[in-house]
């Protein structure tokens, strides 16, 4: 799709850096040292933004977090019609989960604290203290999924911001630089709308929206929203 409406895409490349000068981004560098010329550069990097861009560790974090996909003994109970998509007491233990999928599995994942870590981690493993904590939720609300086998396990990335709201704003130090980050963990789901706000910010148009996804250094760390994402984890 993006080839057929004239989208040139770079495949097999990496970012190395801004090509900045006198304070306005020219566009990009590629790690093989060639430069892409742009009006503006929109930097949507998820998990990799405080890395790719290390001034704004200041207002982002990357958390990794345990996703679990589990074969149930008896299939049945989890089928769509009797296990609907669910959220757990968000406030208390941030687990969440999808009914049995094609494959015959359940997927069950925690929106809770995380491990901050880079993408590229030698860590990007469930450890066991994240999959007894799983088992421990299960035992007290999915008696029949307590003991089910893992068959794949996997850690999803978030990139957090201060108070879990999105960051969608022009760099006021870097002209030409656009920032889209900060799903907190909800990104894939409003995916659908954030084109819509990051090209408003591009063309200088005025959304509603924007004021609260807005370039916020002053936001101190602390401010955040859901209370899982702050307990510990049960030992």
């Amino acid at each position: 799709m993006s080839k057929s409406v004239g989208v040139d895409l770079c495949e097999g490349s990496r970012f190395s850096a801004l090509d900045e000068h006198k304070g306005r981004v020219r566009g990009i560098v590629l790690d093989e040292g060639r430069s892409l010329a742009a009006d503006v550069v929109i930097m949507a990097v998820g998990a990799w933004m405080p890395y790719l861009l290390p001034f704004t560790k200041n207002f982002f974090r990357a958390t990794g977090h345990a996703v679990f996909h589990l074969k149930p003994r008896q299939r049945e109970l989890f089928e769509p019609e009797q296990f609907p998509v669910f959220g757990a007491d968000l406030s208390s233990t941030g687990f969440y989960g999808f009914p049995l999928s094609r494959e015959g599995v359940v997927k069950i994942a925690r929106h809770g604290p995380g491990r901050e870590m880079p993408p590229d981690s030698s860590k990007r493993f469930v450890t066991p203290d994240e999959e007894r904590a799983m088992r421990e939720f299960l035992a007290e609300t999915f008696p029949a999924l307590a003991d089910a086998p893992v068959v794949y396990s996997r850690i999803c990335f978030y990139c957090d911001t201060h108070d879990g709201d999105f960051w969608i704003a022009c760099d006021p130090e870097r002209a030409g630089l656009v920032v889209a980050s900060g799903d907190s963990g909800h990104g894939f789901k409003f995916a659908p709308v954030l084109g819509e706000l990051i090209a408003d910010v591009v063309e200088g148009k005025k959304h509603p929206l924007l004021e609260k996804f807005r370039w916020r250094p002053e936001v101190q760390p602390g401010g955040k929203k859901e209370a899982a994402r702050f307990l510990p984890a049960k030992s």
